[in-house]
C-alpha cells in the first residue's frame, strides 16, 4: 500500500470515527424539567402566601419552552390578572431574570442615548412580554427550566414575594 493511499485511508477512518462519535453525542438531549407535581406545589405555595396576605391573585408556572404547566386565578381576582401573570412569567423566562429587573433595565434605557443592549430596551420588544414585575425565572445549575409569576398583590414587590414563596416550597428539589 502506498504512503499516499495509507494516509488517505487513515484520515478517512478518523473522520468516519469522529463523525460517528459526534452523531451519537447529538442523539438525546438530557435536561432538567419541571414536573406537574412540582408546578402544583409551587403554585400552592404562592397561593397560600397570597391568601395569607389577603391578596386575590393569579399564578402561572411555565416550562422552559414557555408552555403553561399550570395557571390559576383565585376567587375574586380581577379578570386581567390571569393574562398578566402569564406575561410576567414569560418575561422572566425569556430574559432569564426577574421581570422587575427587566423593567428596570428598560426604564434606564429610556434615559440613556447609548446603543441598545439585550434586556434594556424601553418597551417590551418580544411579543408576550410585559413591563411589570412579579415574574421569577426558575434556575437550576445555571439553566432556566421555567418561570413562575403572580399578579394581583398591591405592588410588584408583593407579587414577587408571593412567587418566591412558591419557589421556597420546592427549593430542596430544585437541585
Amino acid at each position: 500500500m502506498s504512503k499516499t493511499l495509507f494516509r488517505t485511508w487513515a484520515v478517512s477512518a478518523l473522520l468516519i470515527s469522529g463523525t460517528s462519535v459526534a452523531r451519537s453525542e447529538q442523539g438525546l438531549i438530557v435536561h432538567k424539567a419541571l414536573s406537574l407535581d412540582m408546578a402544583m406545589a409551587m403554585t400552592k405555595g404562592s397561593l397560600d402566601k397570597c391568601r395569607e396576605l389577603h391578596y386575590k391573585c393569579a399564578i402561572t408556572v411555565l416550562d422552559a419552552t414557555g408552555r403553561t404547566i399550570i395557571a390559576l386565578q383565585d376567587d375574586g381576582a380581577n379578570l386581567h390578572r390571569f393574562d398578566v401573570a402569564r406575561k410576567k412569567a414569560y418575561t422572566a423566562l425569556v430574559y432569564r431574570r426577574p421581570s422587575k429587573e427587566v423593567v428596570e433595565g428598560w426604564s434606564k434605557k429610556t434615559a440613556e442615548p447609548v446603543p441598545l443592549l439585550e434586556g434594556t430596551m424601553p418597551n417590551p420588544p418580544i411579543e408576550g412580554t410585559i413591563d411589570m414585575g412579579g415574574g421569577i425565572p426558575i434556575i437550576v445549575d445555571q439553566d432556566t427550566i421555567g418561570a413562575i409569576a403572580v399578579s394581583g398583590a398591591p405592588g410588584w414587590e408583593m407579587d414577587e414575594a408571593c412567587a418566591k414563596a412558591g419557589l421556597a416550597k420546592v427549593a430542596d428539589r430544585l437541585k
